[in-house]
């Protein structure tokens, strides 16, 4: 199986929720590694449980990755217009 490291075209693409397996492939994990951190509680950025799907927000992932929120993806951070209009 090829690994390959995803482009910052690819994380800008990223809609609000990611599966396991591509949170996995955006941190380097095999399948088997991100379950056994799901199952033991261990993951590295917060995880809900769905029924019995997983499901990892973005903006957790790229803030443990070191990235911005605001790279285009549906994970990003209110704006202070938003705000405003609350």
């Amino acid at each position: 199986m090829s690994r390959t490291v995803p482009g910052l075209d690819e994380v800008g693409s990223l809609p609000v929720w990611v599966t396991p397996a591509r949170a996995g492939r955006l941190l380097g994990m095999s399948r088997t590694t991100v379950y056994r951190h799901l199952n033991h509680g261990t993951f590295p950025v917060p995880v809900y449980r769905v029924g019995r799907h997983w499901r990892i927000p973005t903006a957790g992932l790229l803030v443990f990755l070191g990235l911005s929120t605001a790279c285009g993806c549906g994970a990003r951070t209110t704006t202070q217009e938003e705000n405003e209009d609350r």
